[in-house]
């Protein structure tokens, strides 16, 4: 099989959510970066790069007669990903601290107001369970852009403190963790690749 140069993948990412169960952009309608439609929310900006890592535990099985293991197989699995939202608002706040969307509450300016949002955090032992993509861009030969997506149904959670400075190279962000569940309505899968590799012939 020949190389590829255009399968190098080099690409920001964009941070998609909507509840859990929610039906995935579909790949041939939905353009890079277009709305994903049904209910899915884009969390906007990120300050970092989008990581993810996928891991398994393993059991070997040995015999007797041999040094070596003879099988191999996973235990147990797990995937993580990791960003910063460089958007700091209540409502990704109320993401990453577990929320459902709907806590903050916003107020109107008015005459003798100021407008404001509030978010109250805490007291609640729910994780919220949420259908989460990614979407990257890959270029084809001909410069076209196409999407790289990954989707996993999963929990969210804050990772790291919220770090507040005035320093000229840096900004308050909200450092957010995913950590994928098995999809039990879709063959307990953890996560899910979708590169598009060419456009539609017609």
């Amino acid at each position: 099989m020949p190389e590829q140069v255009s399968d190098i993948l080099k690409t920001k990412a964009v941070l998609w959510i909507a509840p859990a169960g929610e039906a995935h952009p579909d790949e041939t309608s939905v353009a890079v970066g277009g709305a994903w439609g049904g209910n899915w929310v884009k969390l906007g900006y990120t300050k970092e790069p989008l990581s993810v890592l996928y891991e398994f535990s393993e059991h070997e099985s040995m015999v007797e007669q041999i040094l070596g293991p003879v099988k191999r197989w996973k235990t147990d699995e797990h995937v993580t990903l990791e960003t910063v939202l460089s958007e700091a608002t209540a409502l990704n706040l109320d993401y990453v601290s577990g929320g459902d969307g709907t806590n903050p509450t916003t107020t109107a300016a008015g005459a003798s107001q100021v407008g404001y949002e509030q978010l109250d955090v805490g007291d609640n032992p729910l994780l919220e369970e949420w259908e989460i993509g990614f979407e990257g861009i890959k270029y084809d030969d001909a410069d076209g852009s196409l999407p790289v997506r990954i989707f996993l149904k999963g929990t969210i959670n804050i990772n790291g403190e919220l770090s507040f400075s005035q320093k000229d190279d840096d900004y308050t962000g909200i450092s957010v963790q995913i950590k994928a569940l098995a999809d039990t309505g879709n063959s307990n899968r953890m996560f899910r690749w979708q590169r598009v590799t060419a456009a539609a012939t017609s």
